[in-house]
């Protein structure tokens, strides 16, 4: 992430040596005043932007050497400040174009009109149900959220028809979905983010609430009690999805003690990953994002997806209402679109283009998988999703205040 946000840095400064001092002066001062056009015939269009948001470099530097217009991207820290900052800055807004707006603000952006409808010159076609009514947003990209965790984890050890199975090491089955996070048999094999402090959690909230919606009625155990269970099976809470992924999380790589060249290795165990953990919530093209890291493209990774209780999140874009160069946004939008960009949209989330024509990277055509996921209605979940968040949250601070919970008692079922 560090050097992804130098290298934006440096394409930015780069292109402010490059402008007139004019030029220079106006993307200094936010252009408030509008001033995108020098006297010298240049152009620029500013972009807002979160810094969990991909922009493809390659497509960029592009797109200003065809048209001549210079892009000055400004990154605020979270989805949330993006939406304040335009909220704020509504008389005179400081950007010409918004990207990465996702399906929880997306009715929020609509509705309050932070952004004017905008028709793509040349739309291609789109994955389905991205698509936004009266073009007030244009998708860009999606990811659909899933659990994934470590396949070796849950092999169970090969034996002699007379030797009796040990059951300290036989492994907990493979999670089939969500209710794996709060069945005992699964009790400290968990690593999840935090929806109070990270945006990968309040997707995992959105996909709890679908399965277990607060209602009054007998025919579902609520969210808040199944998260209350979850933290007394000791499902380890991270304040990010990049510390629970790429630090507790174990998928992607053998543990320290495996061995590796070895007719029968001893069996994975949550002693022998050192601290980490074979299950957490990431995304469908997680394994494709480690497969990025290997030198070349390895044969297998030791990482799969849950395929079930999956939630698609769309990103967008859009012109900001009342724009000095919405011209210009425009046609960054329609950029957006073309097959360049859409193919450098993967990130380190694993996300996917918005266009359903676009071939994939390698490491997705060898390791993405597809599902059929739940797609959130944007109106719902947007009026509803801080306030679970701070249930949540609420839920969280009970328990860590509360009295300690009972041991797990975990049956187990020799096979």
């Amino acid at each position: 992430m560090a050097s992804r946000f130098r290298s934006d840095v440096r394409m930015l400064v780069n292109r402010l040596i490059a402008l007139p001092l004019a030029a220079v002066v106006c993307a200094i001062a936010l252009m408030a005043a509008g001033c995108a056009e020098t006297g010298q015939g240049s152009a620029a269009v500013r972009v807002l932007t979160h810094r969990d948001f991909h922009l493809p470099a390659e497509a960029l530097e592009a797109f200003t050497e065809e048209t001549g217009i210079e892009i000055v991207v400004y990154r605020e820290d979270t989805p949330d400040d993006v939406i304040d900052l335009l909220e704020r800055s509504r008389a005179h807004p400081v950007a010409d174009v918004v990207v990465g707006v996702d399906t929880l603000d997306l009715q929020h952006v609509i509705d309050s009109g932070l952004t004017q409808p905008y028709v793509p010159l040349a739309p291609g076609p789109l994955v389905e149900d991205l698509a936004v009514g009266d073009h007030a947003m244009t998708p860009i990209s999606y990811i659909d959220a899933c659990l994934n965790y470590l396949p070796s984890f849950y092999v169970v050890p090969e034996r002699r028809i007379d030797e009796l199975p040990d059951a300290e090491l036989l492994p907990p089955p493979v999670p089939g979905g969500l209710d794996a996070l709060w069945d005992p048999a699964h009790a400290g094999s968990a690593v999840i983010p935090d929806a109070a402090t990270s945006r990968m959690g309040v997707y995992l909230l959105v996909a709890l609430e679908r399965l277990h919606p607060e209602r009054d009625d007998e025919e579902t155990t609520p969210w808040p009690q199944v998260l209350d269970q979850m933290l007394r099976w000791d499902v380890e809470l991270a304040p990010s999805w990049e510390l629970a992924t790429f630090e507790r999380f174990a998928g992607g790589e053998p543990p320290a003690e495996r061995p590796i060249s070895q007719d029968e290795p001893d069996p994975v165990t949550l002693e022998s990953l050192r601290g980490r953990l074979p299950m957490t919530w990431g995304t469908t093209g997680l394994p494709s994002v480690y497969a990025q890291y290997q030198p070349g493209l390895p044969p297998s990774l030791d990482i799969a997806v849950v395929t079930d209780d999956c939630v698609r999140i769309g990103f967008y874009a859009g012109v900001v209402a009342g724009a000095q160069n919405a011209s210009l946004g425009g046609r960054l939008i329609d950029a957006m679109g073309e097959p360049l960009f859409q193919f450098g949209v993967a990130d380190r989330f694993g996300s996917r283009p918005a266009r359903s024509d676009i071939v994939s990277t390698p490491e997705w055509n060898e390791f993405g998988v597809t599902v059929h996921p739940y797609r959130p209605d944007p109106a719902y979940v947007g009026a509803h999703w801080k306030e679970w968040q701070l249930t949540w949250s609420q839920v969280v601070r009970n328990f860590e205040t509360g009295p300690p919970p009972p041991e797990p008692e975990v049956t187990v079922t020799l096979p």
